[in-house]
């Protein structure tokens, strides 16, 4: 039941990872697609300090343009929050940001969050962010990414 309707909205690619927007279920979009749409990036400049055992991030007012992403074989970007402490490897998500405002007949802005698009058991409809089932976790993570 999942596999017929869960084809990218815009090249029409099947078996392979989708996003859909936050709190929407339609358009699905693929990596490729997700890819050539991002949205520019930013975040605070600031310093990583060391406060007992946790790193908190001191921002100054600079901002900086983040490089563009490409999304890696597990579904997902490096934070918009920017580079983590020296040291420690970059927080990555599986939300893209992406320009959808040229989509006919779509109140869509050029800054929409997308999120995995993790269908339910009956294909009538996505799975909350935060509630997705590990199976369809799995499965989600299985597919391939392009």
């Amino acid at each position: 039941m999942r596999k017929r309707f869960y084809v990218c909205s815009l090249c029409g690619k099947k078996n392979v990872k989708l996003w859909r927007p936050y709190m929407c279920t339609a358009p699905l979009i693929c990596a490729e697609c997700a890819e050539k749409r991002q949205s520019i990036r930013e975040c605070k400049d600031g310093v990583w300090e060391k406060d007992d055992k946790y790193y908190i991030k001191r921002t100054n007012e600079k901002i900086i343009t983040l490089p563009k992403w490409k999304i890696n074989e597990k579904g997902k970007i490096p934070s918009p929050y920017g580079p983590g402490p020296e040291g420690l490897p970059e927080s990555m998500t599986d939300q893209l940001t992406i320009d959808l405002s040229d989509l006919p007949n779509t109140y869509f802005t050029n800054k929409v969050t997308m999120v995995p698009a993790s269908p339910t058991e009956d294909g009538s409809g996505f799975y909350g962010y935060t509630s997705v089932p590990d199976d369809i976790c799995k499965w989600w993570d299985n597919l391939p990414t392009r």
